[in-house]
């Protein structure tokens, strides 16, 4: 766990993750030797997650009792975080967010910009992409479906993350409230695994709900 007395840093990660233990393993590889602090929000796994905290000391794991899916999962951990940081970065575990971005989501946050999206090189479902061209002109977020992101904590309302909305609904918000965006652009890496969207009539389906909630 990531003791307060001991924690430096004003920046933390947030990684969502269900049965992700093989994928965590490599990433965490990759970013505990930066000055950031991790938090991985386990969504129930039934694999090996929980024993990373013994492989890397300074993560922090939160286990959700029960399953509660990609954007609660990273809700709570953003509720955690508001409370002992200055700034969080989500992003997921299946290699698609590349961590070299990090440093510059990190330097556009510490810049000043409330918000930072990572605009991916393409996109995995057909309404993504519709919906996201239309918001990207009419509203100025260049990929609002996009995981990879940094937020200003001290912007954020705890009560919009109690709300039953995910989090392109928080964002859109949040980005509509401050208007104070960045969008940089992103390479996204081949994922690892199954995704947790769902087949591509779930994924878009959940894209359409998504759009519904945020527009009417």
């Amino acid at each position: 766990m990531i003791s307060d007395s001991l924690k430096k840093n004003d920046t933390v990660i947030i990684i969502p993750a269900k049965n992700e233990f093989d994928n965590l393993k490599v990433l965490l590889k990759k970013i505990s030797f930066q000055e950031i602090d991790i938090i991985i929000v386990d969504d129930n796994s039934n694999d090996e997650t929980l024993l990373l905290k013994k492989i890397y000391k300074k993560i922090l794991i939160l286990k959700n009792k029960k399953s509660l899916g990609y954007d609660d999962s990273i809700k709570k951990g953003l509720i955690y975080a508001k409370k002992r940081y200055s700034y969080a970065i989500t992003m997921d575990a299946d290699f698609e967010h590349d961590p070299k971005y990090l440093s510059k989501i990190i330097k556009n946050l510490k810049e000043g910009y409330q918000i930072v999206v990572g605009e991916r090189d393409r996109k995995n479902r057909f309404l993504e992409i519709l919906f996201s061209q239309f918001i990207k002109k009419f509203y100025g977020i260049n990929d609002l479906f996009s995981g990879y992101r940094g937020i200003n904590l001290t912007i954020l309302n705890k009560n919009l993350l109690y709300k039953k909305f995910e989090m392109p609904y928080v964002i859109f918000k949040l980005h509509n409230k401050f208007k104070n965006t960045k969008n940089i652009k992103i390479i996204c890496k081949k994922r690892i695994g199954k995704s947790r969207f769902g087949n591509l009539l779930i994924g878009n389906s959940k894209i359409l709900s998504q759009f519904i909630k945020i527009f009417l």
